[in-house]
């Protein structure tokens, strides 16, 4: 199915990464399980995936009116280190964030895995799409057969970083990188995600699979 933004933009497919994202919490704290997270602070970096991933550990754990957030800054890199000076009990963090925050010894008290999604133009060539979406296949199969190998990418988008700078491949949990091939996005899938994000006074509207 193809979801249209109020933009025009469209969602096209399922991503071939499924993401990782944590729940983490810094070294001092007395919190170990979502749970002790009732009315504690969690900085989301609310409109991202890692945000909505938050709300759903932490509301498979405590009640609705128990979950206390507050926004946070986009970057990874500002939300690890605010965790680490205290400023809020818990973030998510997603890869590499979760391999720094465990290297300085913090605590994943939940973790789980979500789809993103690809957003296109109305206007994209179908062909061109096509031949992305073979391109994309045949990197899921490079990447899978020799994890260790790519996860290196990681270290060069984030390199200028201290924290990552001192990681090295040998570093990574590879159960966190997953990939597959890219698909579309079911419809009952979509639908619910609408019906749960609009729960949350996420979104507002009727669910439109057009």
């Amino acid at each position: 199915m193809n979801a249209v933004s109020k933009a025009g933009a469209l969602q096209v497919g399922r991503r071939s990464m499924i993401v990782c994202g944590a729940l983490v919490v810094r070294p001092s704290s007395s919190v170990y399980t979502p749970q002790e997270l009732a009315g504690k602070m969690v900085a989301l970096d609310y409109g991202n995936g890692t945000a909505y991933a938050g709300l759903q550990m932490l509301e498979g754990a405590v009640p609705r009116e128990a979950v206390t957030t507050c926004a946070a800054v986009v970057s990874p890199a500002e939300r690890f280190r605010a965790l680490m000076r205290g400023e809020f009990e818990a973030t998510v963090l997603q890869e590499p964030w979760i391999t720094v925050a465990e290297k300085a010894g913090c605590r994943l008290v939940s973790t789980t895995f979500f789809h993103g999604t690809w957003v296109a133009s109305p206007h994209i060539d179908t062909e061109a799409y096509a031949a992305f979406l073979r391109a994309l296949r045949q990197a899921v199969r490079r990447i899978n057969a020799d994890k260790r190998r790519y996860v290196s990418y990681f270290l060069r988008d984030w390199s200028g970083h201290p924290e990552v700078d001192a990681l090295t491949p040998g570093d990574f949990n590879l159960g966190r990188i997953q990939l597959r091939d890219p698909g579309p996005i079911p419809e009952s899938e979509a639908r619910w995600a609408w019906e749960w994000m609009a729960s949350w006074g996420l979104i507002e509207g009727a669910f439109d699979v057009t």
